[in-house]
């Protein structure tokens, strides 16, 4: 079975793309995307504590102004897919992105979307995600993925 086949796709998001998706709201494809229901979002408390902290920092704070990082938090409490981080899961060489594998391992996502070497430009951690049905892509391979609205 392909990813998503009979069912919406589901996809874990890392931080540093959620970050994007805030500072380019509706402009973000893959808010769009999100918005028009063509994947299931699923997040953890976890990584929501830490987007809420790194939202905080001055530099981030240059692109997501004003209200838009507390909008963009509103709106993925309300519409993401909340999962405790499953207990077994393939490790990352940098531990701080441990809980971003174990949250796609608990969701069952088929994608883990991500923009970070460590978890994507590693080709053992990839194989194993895999193993779990799971592909760690860079955005633009997901987007091409998800089907047409």
């Amino acid at each position: 079975m392909k990813p998503g086949e009979g069912r919406l796709m589901r996809a874990v998001i890392d931080i540093n793309i959620l970050l994007r998706m805030a500072a380019n709201g509706e402009h973000s494809p893959l808010m769009i995307a999100w918005m028009e229901s063509r994947f299931q979002l699923f997040l953890s408390d976890e990584i929501m504590e830490e987007l809420e902290i790194v939202l905080k920092r001055p530099g981030i704070q240059r692109f997501v102004r004003g209200r838009r990082g507390d909008q963009f938090k509103g709106t993925l409490r309300e519409r993401a897919a909340f999962v405790k981080p499953a207990g077994e899961a393939p490790r990352c060489r940098d531990p701080k992105d441990d809980v971003v594998l174990a949250t796609a391992v608990s969701a069952q996502a088929d994608f883990l979307v991500t923009a970070d070497k460590d978890l994507y430009d590693d080709p053992e951690l990839v194989a194993q995600m895999h193993e779990l049905g799971i592909q760690v892509v860079l955005p633009p391979a997901f987007l091409r993925q998800l089907p047409e609205k």
